[in-house]
């Protein structure tokens, strides 16, 4: 009876223990995204992040924005789907922590235009989120994600 059970469980695609989590690690840190319209105005950033009494601060590399276009599935290969990046006029730069937690922090931008004038300072007090993209039974990881226009800092 169990050889039964377990053989229809196999071909209904359930799985029966535990399944496995996916080896992939997370850079923890503030990430920074310049909205599309506004990147054209930043030429450097600066940010500093501060937590539980301790702070960290240094220039962002900004880098290209960009999100997944789906490029559909095979139909030769089961399962094999694709996407590839289309630059959407963000520019993304990371400030990498040696430890981030759930609790609120305050981060603080500051920086220069393309022209070298100073953008104005911009200061978010924020609450870092924890989630769990691969399901509960897999690592939980935090982020920080802030989004940065002329109006302001915000977090995503």
């Amino acid at each position: 009876m169990v050889t039964i059970v377990a053989a229809a469980a196999g071909m209904s695609g359930c799985r029966l223990g535990p399944v496995a989590c996916p080896a992939v690690g997370q850079v923890t840190g503030v990430s920074v995204t310049v909205a599309a319209w506004y990147s054209a105005s930043v030429g450097t950033l600066h940010l500093k992040a501060c937590q539980e009494g301790a702070c960290d601060e240094g220039d962002l590399v900004l880098q290209p924005g960009s999100v997944a276009v789906d490029q559909g599935c095979s139909t030769e290969k089961e399962g094999a789907c694709s996407a590839a990046p289309s630059y959407d006029g963000t520019v993304r730069g990371l400030l990498e922590l040696p430890r981030l937690t759930e609790s609120p922090m305050e981060a603080t931008v500051t920086g220069t235009s393309r022209s070298g004038t100073p953008l104005p300072t911009r200061t978010l007090t924020f609450t870092p989120k924890g989630s769990y993209p691969f399901g509960e039974q897999c690592q939980r990881f935090v982020t920080a994600t802030l989004v940065l226009d002329d109006q302001g800092l915000r977090q995503e």
